[in-house]
């Protein structure tokens, strides 16, 4: 049960995060800037959070002044690195355009987090573990090709490249962060420091450049909602899941974020998708199916 519940947190801050990219989309098209989009959405999540901090019972020695100096640096590094992470990615897609680097954040992320839980002793290598990777990063590849290639590269690629990788190291950092954060330290604990700095990281990236502001109510509305749902609630249910699964299983979860967004846009934006995302969607399925029963097996990290 409790596996299946943390399995739970996880699907939902995907799919959360899947629908977000839609709302995203139409801020971003409305002349909100990438940059400031970021600072909103964390900004904006922070009062949900300290508000549901405030009214948590109290844990005996989590407050800040009582954690340690390892673990306080553990929520700073897990917040900036949720800053830096998207961060990285707009630089990406300002050399290379919005596919190339997107596939390579959300499909490295996973070989990342592999790769640093069986060196670090998190979890052990095996052939479900092997089996789901290479089943999710097929699943998403087919989910987010265009029908009509990756096309060539802009120039600057190798800028581009290299801000890309960094992005799905952040996300990777994000992911074994949560992972590993001290049992003591509740999610919204956490959640709600890693989120205060995440804001500051983004206005600190933000204000040079100009923050722009909605111009509307349904753009306010949609800023709301991203700050609101896609961030605060999402962060919180990703936070708690991914502490009672294995760090591969929490990232590779996420990865059904491009499905939820692939399946929103055939409904909602009359944009049907293919036999290929179909496939996409298969593999990914089958993916969650072999880490979760791994997961039953090994039990929790």
């Amino acid at each position: 049960m409790s596996a299946a519940l943390a399995w739970g947190g996880v699907l939902l801050a995907g799919a959360l995060w899947g629908g977000g990219a839609l709302v995203a989309q139409f801020l971003i098209d409305g002349g909100i800037a990438p940059q400031s989009l970021s600072l909103a959405r964390f900004a904006l999540g922070l009062p949900l959070l300290w508000w549901l901090y405030w009214r948590a019972p109290a844990q005996p020695d989590a407050r800040w002044a009582d954690l340690s100096g390892r673990e306080r640096f553990q929520i700073v590094a897990t917040g900036a690195a949720m800053a830096l992470n998207v961060s990285c990615w707009f630089a990406g897609i300002a050399h290379l355009g919005a596919a190339l680097p997107t596939v390579i954040s959300i499909c490295c992320a996973p070989v990342i987090v592999a790769l640093v839980s069986v060196l670090r002793g998190y979890e052990r290598f095996g052939v479900r573990l092997l089996a789901g990777l290479l089943l999710a990063l097929a699943g998403v590849l087919l989910l987010v090709m265009p029908a009509e290639g990756w096309g060539p590269l802009a120039q600057g690629h190798v800028a581009g490249l290299a801000w890309s990788f960094g992005s799905a190291f952040c996300y990777a950092l994000v992911v074994l962060g949560n992972a590993r954060m001290p049992v003591r330290v509740p999610a919204v604990t956490a959640s709600a420091w890693g989120m205060t700095v995440a804001a500051l990281c983004m206005f600190a990236i933000a204000w040079p450049g100009g923050i722009t502001w909605p111009a509307n109510a349904a753009q306010w509305l949609g800023v709301g909602y991203t700050g609101a749902v896609t961030t605060s609630v999402a962060y919180l249910a990703f936070a708690w899941g991914a502490r009672r699964l294995s760090p591969t299983a929490a990232v590779v979860g996420t990865l059904i974020e491009p499905l939820v967004a692939a399946v929103l846009a055939a409904m909602l934006l009359a944009q049907p998708m293919s036999p290929r995302q179909w496939a996409g969607a298969v593999l990914l399925a089958g993916a969650m199916v072999l880490l979760v029963r791994r997961q039953g097996t090994t039990g929790a990290a």
